[in-house]
Parts: C-alpha cells; structure tokens; sequence
C-alpha cells in the first residue's frame, strides 16, 4: 500500500542555499511502524549531504522519539544510519509501535549541520521507502532563483489629547498641521477634553482655538508635539485668551466698550493703548461674558485695545491680538446728541485754558482751548 501522503517542506528553498527538511509521511489506514521497522529517505544526487548525527535529526509519530547514533533496546530508541544520499531510521528493539495510520514527522537538519540545496534552481527529488509497510513514494522538490523581500513595517500609530478652558460653550477646533484634525465643545465649567487619535509618529505642528456660535473666536495657540508610536501625549492645562471686541470708530468723549468672552469666573485684564496705555480689569460672569467702559477721554485717531485673562489659580493667558479702532472729532461735549448751547459752556468754561480739565473742550486735540475749537463748534452746531 501506498501512503496516503509524502511532502517535503524545505526551511529555505532557494538553490545552493543550507535548509532544514521537514518530512511528514501519513501513513495508510492499517499501517503500523513497529521494532526492526525502517524508513528509509534517499536524496535526489543535487543535494549535499552533510554529515549528520543523532542530534541533526527528530522522529515524531504521535510520540516524540529518541535519535541514536546505534540501536539500544527502548520503547522509543530509534536507530540513525546515514550511507550516501541515503538516511536509514530503524525502530529498535522493545520499541512501542505507532498507531495504526500514524502521521510521521522526520526534520532532517535539527542541529547546526544542514542539507545543501542543488546548484541550479529546478526540481529536486526526494524517495521514502523502507520495511515499514507502505509502498515507497518519491516527491518532487522545487529549488528556486534567490529572491529578496522588501518589507516596510509601519509603526503604531499615536495619539494626542488636549485639556484646558476657554469660554464655556465655545466650539474648540484642533488643529494639524493647519487642517481641522477635530473638534469638541467646552462645558460649562469652561473645560474642553479632545483626543486626536491615529496620528503618524514624528513631529506635528498643532493649533487650538474656541470660538462662538456667532462666529467670534479666540486667538489660535501653537503646539509642536514628537507624537509617539503607540503612545497618547497629553497637552493640558490649556488657557485660550479672550475673544475681545471694539467697535471700530467712537466719536470723543463718548466711553468706549470693551466686551468679550473668556473662562468663567477669571479675571480679564484689558489694555487700551493711547498716549499712554490705560488697563482695567473685570471679572467675568457665569458664561464667561466680560465688559468694561474705558471713560478717559481718549486722544482722536487710531487706537489699540487687546487683554488676557486670569484663572485665579495662577494660570495665566497669552494676550490676545490688538484689535485697532479709532477715536473720532465730535463737538458734543455732554453727549446729547446735540451741539447746543450747554457745549458752548462747557466750551467757554475751559476757553483760554492749555490741557483743560475737560479734555473734552478741546476739539480739535491740540493742546489749548481756542479759536479753532469754538469754530469746529459752530460748524457743527445743531443748537436745542
């Protein structure tokens, strides 16, 4: 009877290369390997083998066998005799037989001394014969050209969580590499929690900003993270500055507003830069909203006004933009809506004076109180 099956698999089956033969034989069904039995393996002429011993060779059927350079009596002492292209493994006496339709595993090339592969690429032979029982059976082995594998592993991807405050519900956009990477809304605490995750190992130039649901927004903070494969590298304790709005132009003396959002229950810190700079401070509400009338009377024409806020446990924000506004002429001293005859004494109280009290008496912002006040005056008088 023939074997069900013969295969030989080869560790490296390029030509002239060393590999490891691992011959699996299933026996037929009725088969059964027992003392002064033998398997025989003969070796195609284009392989070379070397000079093997014991520990070169396993023989497993169901029961892990033991490899002896000469026959001793033993339930699983299998003998090793190698002639030529020929390996001989016989079952000692007293041997323990396999089970009928075993599956053997013979692997040629257990040790360090391994067989050489034909010269030329093409097709090898290998023949298992022997007193077993089963019919020999010879298989074809392939031997290939030499072939080299480029394999590029990408590494894990990582990712980065950012924590901090900013105005509570306000929409935080993250940023990567200047494309929006996420987005997460802040509590009412004015706490936001954002993770961006499969992110490429290697450095990243991140953004983060909050803005309203009418379209205001804070100043955008820059972080540049080595995101690690594998790995969550956490940015917290975050502090957006505030969103802070001017009107564009204001006409002198009225009191400039200055109004925004920033963290809940923090202090905002406002700066307004004239001739010199004026800074006030105010706490913020509930929903973070802040406002503070700025009523010195400032000089006319352009004008910057920016702020940052304060947490109040030591956290301290970065000053946001300045936003430009400009102070306008107006000889409505009172702010009546009017040029009347209580401006004309306002005007006429401070008349003759250099930096008068009233800053206001002075029109035209040059210094005294003079004629050229009382004349913008009277081109803009509306009397009443």
């Amino acid at each position: 009877m023939r074997p069900d099956s013969v295969k030989d698999t080869l560790s490296d089956s390029r030509k002239a290369t060393n590999s490891r033969h691992t011959i699996t034989v299933d026996m037929s069904a009725t088969t059964v390997f027992s003392a002064g039995e033998s398997f025989g393996l003969t070796f195609g002429s284009n392989f070379t083998l070397p000079a093997l011993s014991a520990s070169d060779i396993s023989f497993d059927d169901g029961t892990s066998r033991t490899v002896l350079a000469t026959c001793v009596a033993g339930a699983n002492n299998i003998g090793l005799a190698v002639a030529g292209q020929v390996v001989t493994l016989s079952a000692c006496a007293g041997f323990t037989s396999s089970a009928a339709g075993a599956s053997v595993t013979i692997v040629v090339g257990t040790g360090s001394t391994l067989v050489s592969n034909p010269a030329t690429s093409g097709i090898a032979s290998l023949t298992v014969a022997g007193s077993y029982g089963d019919d020999s059976r010879t298989i074809a082995v392939a031997i290939i050209e030499g072939v080299t594998v480029s394999l590029t592993i990408p590494l894990p991807n990582g990712d980065v969580r950012f924590t901090g405050d900013v105005f509570p519900g306000a929409i935080v956009s993250i940023l990567d590499g200047g494309m929006v990477a996420g987005t997460t809304v802040a509590n009412a605490a004015s706490f936001f929690d954002k993770t961006i995750q499969g992110l490429l190992p290697g450095l990243h130039t991140f953004g983060v900003f909050g803005q309203s649901l009418d379209g205001r927004r804070t100043l955008t903070l820059s972080f540049t993270i080595n995101v690690v494969a594998g790995s969550t590298v956490t940015v917290s304790g975050i502090l957006l500055p505030p969103v802070i709005s001017v009107p564009a132009s204001e006409k002198r003396p009225v009191a400039l507003i200055e109004s925004g959002l920033a963290r809940h229950n923090s202090t905002v810190t406002t700066f307004t830069n004239s001739h010199n700079q004026i800074s006030q401070q105010v706490s913020t509400n509930s929903n973070g909203e802040w406002s503070v009338s700025i009523g010195d009377v400032l000089h006319l024409g352009g004008h910057t006004a920016s702020a940052l806020v304060n947490d109040g446990n030591g956290n301290q924000s970065v000053l946001t933009d300045a936003k430009s506004f400009e102070v306008m002429l107006s000889a409505d001293l009172n702010i009546d809506n009017l040029v009347s005859l209580t401006d004309f004494s306002m005007l006429m109280f401070n008349y003759g004076t250099s930096n008068p009290a009233n800053k206001a008496a002075d029109i035209n912002d040059n210094g005294p109180v003079d004629l050229v006040d009382f004349s913008v005056m009277m081109f803009y008088w509306t009397g009443g």
